[in-house]
């Protein structure tokens, strides 16, 4: 009788130790949207789903404040920017490549600069940008100068450069 009496107060312990255990998700990150039902995703495999969760997160989150609602200027350079290099790669013309040059030095002053956007969203593209002014004109002082300043905000963070 008490090995069964102390198998009954185990067993109870036992349960609630695993209902102890469960994880529920706060209320205020769940979306509290409904998905469509025939809406099909592309889901690419280098990234992370968007749950509603990390979408939540990121919401509460004050630096993405201004990520989500980004700078419209910024966006306009980045995509003529992207249009001159596309340009300059299909024609590989003089004129191409300097107007190439400009847009992309235009863009990435802007961001590095002058954009309406945290830290973490307007470096890593600035960078970029000056890298691709440099694979095209090595000997570009200016591109050269902004893209050591970056390199140096980065590394007094102790964080690494991003490619």
């Amino acid at each position: 009788m008490y090995r069964s009496i102390l198998n009954i107060i185990s067993i109870a312990l036992i349960a609630v130790f695993f209902t102890a255990c469960t994880k529920e998700v706060p209320k205020e990150l769940l979306n509290n949207q409904k998905p469509q039902q025939n809406q099909q995703q592309q889901v690419d495999k280098n990234q992370m789903p968007d749950d509603s969760i990390h979408r939540n997160l990121s919401k509460n989150n004050t630096d993405s404040q201004n990520d989500t609602q980004g700078d419209t200027k910024a966006q306009d350079m980045m995509k003529a920017a992207d249009d001159a290099e596309a340009k300059y790669m299909k024609s590989k013309s003089d004129a191409d490549k300097k107007e190439y040059i400009t847009k992309q030095m235009g863009a990435a002053n802007y961001l590095m600069f002058e954009a309406n956007l945290s830290p973490k969203k307007k470096y890593k593209p600035a960078l970029q940008r000056y890298n691709k002014v440099l694979e095209i004109d090595p000997k570009n002082a200016e591109a050269m100068e902004n893209k050591k300043q970056i390199e140096d905000i980065y590394q007094s963070m102790g964080m690494p450069i991003p490619n």
